[in-house]
């Protein structure tokens, strides 16, 4: 049947190029406006800087005004406390000792007076034995009578270097005489200097010319040296003086942004500050945005281009997508209701085909593994399509496919299709306890609904089973379905509740020749209020059907350590109990972690705990097996094989795995007390084998003493059977520990 047909109308040019052209104005509105908003903000933060800077500036001016007296106040102090330190000292003087006080007293040099004016130490070992002429300051200082004088700068009397000299009078008539060389004094004040600061100012910030006026408009401080003492004013630069307004000006072909701010000191004008800043680092950038718009303008035509060239293509992939499943390139389920609507044949069959327990495999290899799986059954589903013709697939979901089949001729072709649909799990290496199922619905009137036979062929999937692999639907399923979904929602109610449900009972395992309890099995038992006692091979099939038999398994687990528990606070420490876990639950990647936490949660021995395994686990990957039951094994827990001699595995593979225990199955010790010796010596030939390989045999299902005696003589280690006790109650296994410890033949 030909591919739906989808009605899409073309675009026209009109409905691309219009909001193109709106799209474009709008990208060049917003360009505009970006660069304009970025520029107008550059120029207000250099205004700011500007006017703080200008702020900043006029501080400084303040500082200076009050630093200069300030400056002259402390070297007074200086000269005054050297003088006075000097005079108070009693010991004897010498060059040494005045050099040292005057490093000291942050002085340069101190003489020493006797009566008649004669030098008679000094700290540089200078004019020794010089007497000061007539005229000099210290003469005028002596007959004046004063403590202490400080001097304004002057020329050394001899050297003619300027010195700031300071006296002061000893209590014995001598003098002393400290002095500061002016040039030191005057680098104090090159500090405060406005040319100072302007070279400063220049040097740390980020504009290229900078320069001071007075009151009167001449430059008496700025970057350019040039520029000190030519006169300025506003009109010349453009601007009149003020802290808000700025102007953008070129000046030696450059482009600047320009300021003229006021120095305002005590409220009184005392100046202005003019500031250029260089915009070459400005115009740099708006040419890069203008740069990348533009080329962000050519990327979207060329963008705009492609993707009208290509839109053909692309309403065809989104065409394909809607109706195909993009893994396995199958039709998907949209496509299924449209084919099905327009088929007009009269007898149509719909399968569903569903490999059960698909996780598994995603969880041993991964989700590519599972995903190739799945396009292997895509290749071989549309391969068989063109051999049943006309035969249609389709992918309904993650693990689940959808077959049509119409016009067939009779139930032979069904059946044959069924049938190479069922060869599946060999050809895609689909293993173990994953299964190929089967559910199928069929119509034979003039139009069929679509809706009704996928919801039947999903009832008769979901009524499939390990005996069961291929199901049509009929009414009767409809039941079984709410009866299954019951159940269901009776097993989550269980397994999410500590109280409600779910219990265990307990099966003594005996020793064959002692009669001696060595320990229990732990089965699964459910009971409903509404549904009452629901048989275990019905919600353990149902679980594993839903997903829920990991976190059934949990429960159960946890059940069987509580017992433990129990067991050993009673002194039972040497009693055992085995639970049987499913292959999915023993494979998943937080079962042992789990199994480790849940231990030591309940606090048990890990050698009170024996897991039973059916023999399906020998359909897994047997290196992945191997190495989970090693790492079990490793903790101390044993292992046992259910139900042996049934199904997949051999004393041959055993050998190599760490299996301690077998338990024989029940169809071999029924057959003891038939007249088969071949039977009988099978059975004999398997407990024999097995403890050649060193494992432990156990026989299930021992319900007559004519069994328990030949099992006894053909050397089976343990027993277990209604001839010893049915399964029983967690208080009940207790009592039967405490009143006898061993079993003999016990009724139940």
């Amino acid at each position: 049947m030909a591919a739906p047909k989808i009605n899409a109308r073309a675009s026209s040019w009109r409905s691309f190029v219009v909001p193109s052209l709106l799209i474009l104005i709008l990208f060049l509105s917003v360009g505009y406006y970006v660069i304009t908003t970025i520029r107008n903000f550059y120029n207000h933060e250099r205004a700011e800087e500007a006017s703080v800077l200008a702020k900043s500036y006029t501080s400084v001016l303040s500082t200076v005004i009050d630093a200069e007296q300030q400056i002259e106040d402390q070297l007074n102090s200086t000269l005054r406390v050297a003088g006075v330190t000097v005079s108070k000292y009693v010991q004897p003087f010498s060059q040494e000792l005045l050099a040292t006080m005057a490093s000291n007293l942050d002085v340069d040099v101190i003489y020493l007076y006797d009566e008649n004016l004669i030098v008679t130490h000094s700290s540089n070992g200078e004019y020794l034995d010089w007497t000061a002429p007539e005229g000099h300051p210290i003469e005028a200082f002596y007959h004046s009578g004063a403590d202490s004088l400080v001097e304004e700068i002057r020329e050394d009397t001899v050297s003619g270097i300027p010195h700031k000299y300071g006296y002061h009078r000893f209590a014995d008539g001598r003098m002393v005489q400290v002095g500061i060389f002016a040039s030191n004094i005057k680098k104090l004040y090159s500090q405060f200097e406005p040319q100072y600061i302007v070279d400063k100012l220049s040097h740390d910030s980020k504009h290229t010319l900078l320069a001071l006026l007075d009151d009167k408009g001449s430059v008496i401080a700025a970057s350019d040296p040039s520029l000190v003492g030519n006169a300025i004013q506003p009109e010349n630069i453009g601007l009149p003086i003020s802290e808000t307004q700025y102007k953008l000006i070129d000046w030696e072909n450059q482009e600047f942004l320009a300021f003229h701010l006021p120095i305002v000191i005590k409220e009184k004008h005392a100046g202005s500050l003019v500031l250029f800043y260089d915009l070459s680092n400005v115009n740099i950038l708006m040419l890069r945005i203008s740069l990348i718009v533009s080329i962000s303008l050519l990327l979207f035509f060329l963008y705009f281009l492609f993707s009208f060239l290509n839109i053909y293509r692309k309403n065809q992939r989104i065409l394909n997508l809607a109706y195909h499943d993009e893994l396995t390139g199958l039709h998907n389920l949209r496509y299924y209701h449209q084919y099905l609507s327009e088929l007009k044949s009269k007898k149509v069959a719909c399968i569903v085909l569903n490999p059960t327990n698909f996780r598994m495999l995603n969880m041993l290899f991964g989700y590519e593994h599972g995903d190739m799986v799945l396009i292997g059954i895509g290749n071989i589903l549309t391969k068989l399509s063109e051999q049943y013709k006309p035969c249609q697939p389709f992918r309904l979901s993650d693990d689940r496919f959808l077959i049509v089949l119409s016009d067939y001729q009779d139930g032979e072709e069904l059946d044959s299709l069924c049938s190479s649909l069922m060869s599946i799990k060999e050809e895609t290496g689909l293993f173990g306890s994953i299964e190929i199922c089967l559910g199928l619905a069929r119509s034979e009137t003039e139009t069929h609904d679509s809706t009704r036979m996928l919801r039947e062929a999903l009832i008769a999937l979901n009524a499939t089973s390990v005996t069961n692999k291929i199901q049509f639907y009929n009414e009767h399923l409809e039941e079984i379905l709410v009866e299954r979904d019951a159940i269901e929602s009776e097993l989550n109610q269980a397994i999410s509740s500590p109280t409600n449900g779910l219990s265990l009972v307990f099966q003594p395992i005996i020793e064959s020749k002692r009669g001696k309890i060595r320990s229990f099995e732990a089965l699964a038992r459910l009971t409903s209020q509404k549904l009452g006692m629901i048989s275990p091979l019905t919600f353990i099939q149902i679980a594993e059907q839903r997903q829920l038999i990991i976190p059934l398994g949990k429960k159960i687990l946890s059940l069987a350590c509580d017992f433990i528990a129990v067991l050993q606070n009673s002194g039972y420490d040497s009693i055992s109990v085995a639970v049987n876990i499913s292959a999915i639950q023993l494979m998943h990647e937080s079962f042992v972690p789990d199994l480790v936490s849940l231990l030591q949660e309940k606090g048990v021995q890990n050698q009170s705990l024996e897991l039973e395994l059916t023999e399906s686990v020998f359909t897994q990957d047997m290196e992945l097996l191997s190495n989970q039951l090693r790492t079990i094994r490793s903790l101390g827990i044993r292992i046992s094989i259910d139900d042996f001699g049934t199904g997949y595995s051999s004393l041959s593979r055993l050998g190599t795995l760490p299996i301690d225990t077998l338990k024989l199955d029940k169809q071999f010790v029924d057959k003891l007390q038939s007249n088969e010796e071949q039977a009988k010596g099978l059975a004999s030939d398997i407990i024999s084998m097995a403890h050649h390989i060193g494992k432990v045999v156990v026989a299930e299902g021992v319900e007559e003493q004519e069994q328990r005696t030949m099992l006894t003589n053909m050397e089976c280690d343990l027993l277990q059977g209604y001839l010893f006790s049915k399964p029983i109650p967690a208080q009940k296994a207790l009592e039967l520990l405490e009143s006898k410890g061993e079993l003999d033949a016990y009724p139940s």
